[in-house]
């Protein structure tokens, strides 16, 4: 391992000199090329066109995510109507059941009754 580092660091001290040529060699002020100049304008409007897209697209996307929130909020409140209802009616099921019993306890009774007599 130290042996890769020792050849590394040589390796960077080779191409410091070949660096600093580079460097020198580079011209300091960027060259005013029309057609660089008109690429620059036309990708800086595309991306305000599109930056402007993007954000009708987001206030879309919010304006559909709250309405999905608001469904959402009625889907559960139906889910709790729906739950109350099917309590209600087991309720319901439950006294039917109980008052057909009764009656027919009732009737068992006054048939013994009148077998009695």
């Amino acid at each position: 391992m130290l042996q890769l580092l020792t050849e590394l660091l040589n390796y960077a001290r080779k191409l410091l000199p070949l660096m600093e040529i580079y460097a020198a060699r580079r011209s300091s002020a960027p060259v005013h090329d029309p057609a660089t100049r008109e690429f620059q304008t036309y990708a800086a409007e595309l991306l305000r066109a599109s930056r402007s897209d993007l954000m009708d697209l987001r206030s879309a996307l919010e304006a559909l995510n709250q309405r999905l929130r608001v469904i959402d909020e009625q889907a559960v409140a139906l889910q709790r109507e729906a739950a109350q209802a099917a309590d209600r009616q087991r309720t319901m099921v439950i006294a039917v059941v109980l008052a057909c019993v009764s009656s027919l306890a009732t009737l068992i009774i006054c048939m013994v009754m009148i077998a009695r007599h």
